[in-house]
């Protein structure tokens, strides 16, 4: 029999070159558009786009661009645009945020750090036992110290000398009875003389009576200023008095006027005339005051 010859294996497959290498959405628009030759000034000019929002695309910086919605319509149109199949970079973005972001370490939580009773207590115990010793020592000093005599004088008014030094009363705490004092007595207020109580009387009186009210009435010649203040500094009057006015008022006396033109005033107290002191005279105007009798006198 003929031996039929087996066949050669067939040669092994080998693959040459690299892996493909992976690109970001930033990179394939870049390269998309360098293939086009055009520049990002000239892409977005075409697109009406602001070059600042080429420049996020392709550096994947899509946090500048707003919300998700504007970021998948620049990336759909701008790849269509340089090439790249926008559908595909939009499922890549999509993907992408899917994505969990990385945890920020600077956000992990550090275990509370307690503090040690133990540190606290040593200080406390000292400051105790310092304040232990100041009060101790306090204590003796005080005790040591005698306490201070206390003496109580009741003078009797109109009694004499010896009268006055046989009720004095002495108390002492631990020491002995001391002897009576012989110091002077106070001298008694004096009896009130009978003049004193008459003025007294008088002033008291004229106290309780009721003040009576002061009209006064200015009639002026000429315009002026006018302030007229009671006994309480009340304002009365405060304004310009035309010529010809007459002005009156009515207050708690004395009252104090004041008068920026004095030329031509003609001054009446409860109907009574009365002329402005020479003394009270401040050049063209006039300060005085209208007493309770109703005079007027220079105002000081």
């Amino acid at each position: 029999m003929e031996e039929t010859a087996a066949p050669a294996p067939a040669p092994e497959a080998r693959t040459t070159g690299t892996a493909p290498e992976v690109r970001t959405i930033g990179q394939r628009l870049r390269a998309g558009r360098e293939r086009a030759g055009l520049s990002v000034a000239a892409s977005a000019e075409k697109l009406h786009l602001d070059p600042k929002v080429i420049e996020a695309l392709e550096a994947d910086r899509f946090a500048e661009l707003g919300a998700s919605v504007y970021v998948r319509g620049h990336l759909r149109r701008y790849g269509d645009f340089v090439g790249e199949p926008g559908a595909e970079l939009v499922s890549a973005y999509a993907a992408r945020e899917a994505r969990p972001p990385p945890p920020d370490l600077t956000q992990v939580p550090h275990p509370e750090r307690r503090s040690d009773p133990r540190r606290l207590k040593t200080p406390l115990l000292g400051a105790a036992a310092a304040a232990a010793l100041a009060l101790a020592i306090w204590w003796v000093l005080a005790g040591s110290k005698p306490t201070p005599a206390r003496t109580d004088v009741r003078p009797t008014p109109g009694a004499d000398q010896a009268t006055a030094a046989q009720t004095q009363t002495v108390v002492a705490t631990n020491a002995p009875v001391a002897a009576p004092a012989t110091q002077p007595l106070v001298n008694p207020p004096a009896a009130a003389t009978p003049a004193s109580v008459t003025d007294a009387a008088q002033a008291h009186k004229e106290e309780a009576a009721p003040v009576r009210s002061t009209r006064l009435k200015l009639e002026l010649a000429n315009d002026s200023w006018v302030e007229v203040y009671d006994s309480r500094g009340e304002r009365l009057f405060y304004d310009v008095a035309t010529a010809g006015s007459v002005q009156s008022v009515e207050g708690r006396p004395p009252l104090r006027v004041v008068l920026g033109n004095s030329a031509g005033v003609t001054v009446e107290v409860d109907g009574q005339s009365r002329a402005i002191p020479n003394n009270a005279l401040d050049g063209e105007g006039a300060r005085f005051v209208v007493n309770r009798s109703g005079s007027l006198s220079r105002a000081r």
